[in-house]
């Protein structure tokens, strides 16, 4: 089993939501929706049955001391596990555009990475007009 990610945006509720190609974030507070997938299984939704789920996101950086690590969760539990949700603070911003993820089932983990997933628009006060 290969796991992945496809990002969401537009997120209403587990009916209402549009798949992207990847997430773009900001400096300010940013929500971050996904669907967890089995790439083996032609991007089939992948919903755990484990009794203890957790699924944790680092977004890697060159310098250890701004890696970001922050800790998912299922959005709508009782309707669709295969939804997630990550909140990142006014303070969490992304350094580069991948994201490692690394879900543990009863004990056993997975982990994977997802390449330029994530557009990161900084805006600097450089003056000017």
């Amino acid at each position: 089993m290969r796991l992945s990610v496809i990002p969401i945006k537009n997120y209403i509720d587990n009916n209402h939501y549009q798949l992207a190609d990847n997430w773009t974030v900001r400096q300010e507070a940013n929500t971050l929706y996904f669907q967890v997938v089995d790439l083996d299984q032609s991007k089939l939704r992948y919903m755990s049955e484990a009794a203890t789920v957790t699924l944790a996101l680092t977004f890697p950086s060159f310098d250890d001391a701004q890696v970001i690590t922050a800790t998912a969760t299922i959005v709508q539990p009782t309707k669709d596990k295969s939804i997630w949700k990550v909140i990142l603070s006014d303070t969490q911003i992304p350094k580069s555009g991948n994201v490692k993820f690394s879900l543990t089932e009863d004990g056993i983990t997975k982990k994977w990475i997802c390449l330029d997933i994530l557009i990161v628009e900084l805006f600097e006060d450089i003056g000017g007009c």
